[in-house]
């Protein structure tokens, strides 16, 4: 139980109302664990749904993905608060999904009550299309695990990291203009007159401090009608969790984003034509789940393999494969957890930077293609650096990596990328120069 709480707790604690919380630690002055700011939060959006439920006002939630039909739009539940308590209480993840996929199948069936179960079974490609046919041959592919070598191998690079489309759509979404709440003035009367009396706060705060809340909500739960079909909105790690990330995660800051779940021309595909093999299932995964991560990372959030299992609705191994094989096509690092904020196990990302400011790339360059902050660029490069001066002077690797307090493992990936690339004492040297280090004349190297 304690493992999957540590791997399924922080999802089930990104939500909404944690943020709202949030905001009213942060700018009224509240307590993080104060009753009053959840009491608060929790009559907030009580009132504000049963107002938008007698207006017929729709919005899509966390975790609910949007299809718009002929009949009218659709909004499946893909994620809910009861699924996440399936998974802690450790039942079998493709149980939960088989009742993801049929309670979808319901919601679709009211919306088309006389639908052919061919239509259906489209339908449900669409959601999940399965797992694919693995075919055995006498060299089996790179997409079946387990994986032993870097994602993006030892080629140089080449071509754009990912298609402009898919930042230009993200960007959007980070430069539209600040929602407008549209609530009816008795709605908001009642809600101040709940703050004064009940909650005690002052008449200087209780106008902004509902606007606060309103305009967070409507970031996180948009309405039907400013999405497209195939998004869905999801919260977020924030970029600037890596200041908190010792504390629970409820207290962390969260990302209001949206992500391009299916497009109009991957809906038709799977549709008409669903995958045949394991390949064309990790290719189609592969660009859609790049895809979804860059678009998080342009609005300031950060999707892990944990939550793309539930977005996608398969298992982790395949979105570990999916995204390997991703950034092996490309040659680039996938914004997530374990690459921007150095969480987990994440070691190769450093290689690629250093392998690719050895090929002549500049720090800058590096930033942009490995979605890194610059000075993280060069920290990782500095690091290489005294790997290097160490190796010139003959330490062994297990000397070096205690010297530096670095794990042996990254300490092996420089090495290996020093014998490749920086084959001779002179042409160390020579790059060492050029970064600015200046070495004595002669030196114990040992080959």
């Amino acid at each position: 139980m304690m493992g999957r709480e540590e791997v399924l707790g922080p999802l089930r604690e990104r939500t909404l109302e944690n943020a709202q919380v949030r905001l009213l630690v942060e700018r009224y002055d509240l307590s993080r664990d104060s009753r009053l700011a959840r009491a608060i939060v929790q009559q907030v959006n009580r009132e504000l749904d049963a107002e938008e439920r007698r207006r017929g006002v729709q919005r899509v939630r966390p975790g609910e993905l949007l299809i718009r039909t002929g009949q009218g739009p659709l909004v499946l539940p893909r994620r809910t608060e009861e699924d996440l308590d399936r998974a802690l209480a450790g039942e079998r993840w493709d149980v939960i999904r088989r009742d993801i996929v049929a309670r979808c199948e319901a919601r679709y069936r009211v919306l088309f009550p006389d639908a052919p179960r061919w239509q259906v079974e489209a339908f449900l490609r669409r959601l999940w299309p399965g797992t694919g046919h693995r075919v055995s041959g006498p060299k089996p592919s790179p997409v079946y695990g387990p994986r032993r070598e870097r994602p993006w191998g030892s080629t140089r690079l080449t071509g754009e990291p990912l298609a402009a489309l898919d930042a230009q759509r993200a960007r959007r979404w980070v430069e539209r203009d600040p929602p407008r709440p549209a609530h009816r003035p008795e709605t908001l009367a009642k809600l101040q007159a709940f703050l004064r009396n009940e909650a005690g706060m002052a008449p200087a705060v209780q106008e902004p401090m509902l606007l606060d809340l309103m305009g967070l909500r409507a970031r996180f739960c948009p309405r039907v009608s400013v999405l497209a079909t195939g998004q869905m909105p999801l919260a977020a790690m924030h970029v600037d969790s890596g200041r908190s990330l010792w504390q629970p995660t409820r207290y962390q800051p969260l990302a209001p984003v949206i992500i391009t779940w299916i497009t109009g021309e991957e809906s038709r595909r799977l549709r008409r034509n669903p995958p045949r093999t394991y390949e064309d299932l990790m290719e189609r995964y592969g660009r859609r789940m790049g895809r979804a991560m860059v678009e998080a990372y342009t609005q300031d959030g950060l999707l892990s393999h944990m939550e793309l299992q539930w977005i996608f609705l398969t298992s982790i191994a395949t979105v570990s494969r999916a995204l390997d094989w991703y950034q092996r096509q490309h040659q680039v690092i996938l914004p997530c957890p374990g690459t921007v904020l150095d969480m987990g196990r994440t070691l190769t990302h450093k290689d690629l930077i250093v392998r690719l400011h050895l090929q002549g790339m500049s720090v800058l360059e590096i930033a942009r293609h490995t979605y890194h902050h610059p000075r993280s660029v060069d920290a990782y490069l500095k690091a290489f650096d005294s790997v290097l001066i160490l190796h010139l002077y003959g330490l062994p690797p297990s000397l070096i990596a205690r010297a530096l307090g670095r794990g042996e493992t990254l300490v092996d990936e420089y090495l290996d990328l020093i014998d490749r690339h920086l084959k001779d004492v002179e042409t160390m040297r020579d790059y060492l120069r050029g970064r600015g280090v200046r070495l004595p004349g002669a030196l114990p190297h040992h080959a």
